[in-house]
């Protein structure tokens, strides 16, 4: 039972990175409707931000919010130059699709050139592990966790009572509509993917800090986790995003804990996971084919 708990313990440590990844995965796809390839390398770019802060002022928090604004910056450049393009120019879903997987290998390759591509790795202290209720964390785990409860209830108000967050819910449901309701859905979709990006920077970093060592292909691996999550929530959804979130940070934990199968197999269960969930609930686990509310 105490290993039980041990493990869940870390699986929410790895469930709060990935539902920020993932609620800011699924805020892209909301305004445009395309799936973007290259949000790995959003969180990619932040890691190393943070890197590059921390070693020239030392601070934690200063590299917290440099990773954010990083990718802030990134994701806006992303959605000005090639994202709201292909939109406007009704290029359609599947080449958009497809310049989202150039700007992933463009990303990478300029982040080899620049950094090479060795591992690099943060110098902060993560402290000592401590108990916690029935849970073993750390100092920076036990702040992974708060600064995700946070920055989720932040997103929770900025998308339910605000201006914007109405304006965000109408574009999702019907991008042509809200224009024509006065709406101005270029400006709404680019707010939304700096939004999206300050959450991926952030999480690039604590995703970092995490595992310990990085490079510039580490994002696009977890990727493929943030997928699974997204898909597990429901597309366009952020709110039950965070809960499939939940789900397969859990489970991948629990499964990397089984003897003779480790972390390393974490890529293969993510996709068996992502294949069952397509063939039972292909719109996700907490929608069904009524809904098509944001939330």
């Amino acid at each position: 039972m105490h290993e039980v708990l041990l493990t869940l313990g870390f699986g929410l440590v790895t469930a709060a990175i990935l539902s920020l990844s993932a609620v800011a995965f699924t805020l892209e796809y909301a305004v445009t409707n395309v799936a973007n390839l290259s949000h790995g390398e959003i969180l990619t770019i932040g890691a190393y931000a943070a890197y590059l802060v921390h070693r020239l002022t030392g601070s934690a928090l200063l590299a917290a919010l440099g990773a954010a604004a990083a990718g802030g910056i990134v994701a806006l450049a992303m959605h000005t130059a090639v994202i709201d393009p292909f939109v406007r120019r009704g290029f359609g879903t599947m080449p958009t699709f497809i310049a989202t997987l150039g700007m992933s290998f463009v990303i990478q390759n300029v982040l080899v050139i620049i950094f090479g591509a060795a591992n690099v790795a943060y110098t902060i202290p993560q402290g000592a592990p401590h108990q916690v209720g029935p849970f073993l964390w750390t100092s920076a785990e036990e702040e992974i966790i708060i600064s995700a409860l946070g920055i989720t209830a932040v997103l929770y108000v900025i998308i339910t009572h605000t201006k914007f967050g109405k304006a965000l819910r109408a574009v999702f449901q019907n991008r042509d509509l809200a224009r024509v309701t006065g709406i101005n859905a270029r400006l709404v979709g680019a707010t939304t993917w700096f939004l999206a990006g300050l959450v991926a920077g952030y999480a690039g970093f604590i995703l970092a800090e995490s595992v310990g060592t990085f490079n510039p292909y580490f994002g696009f691996s977890f990727f493929l986790i943030t997928l699974t999550a997204t898909v597990a929530g429901g597309l366009g959804r952020p709110f039950s995003t965070m809960a499939g979130a939940v789900i397969v940070g859990i489970v991948l934990e629990f499964a990397s804990s089984i003897p003779s199968v480790g972390a390393s197999y974490n890529l293969a269960f993510a996709f068996a996971i992502l294949a069952i969930i397509i063939l039972v609930r292909p719109r996700g686990l907490f929608t069904n084919a009524r809904r098509t509310v944001f939330e």
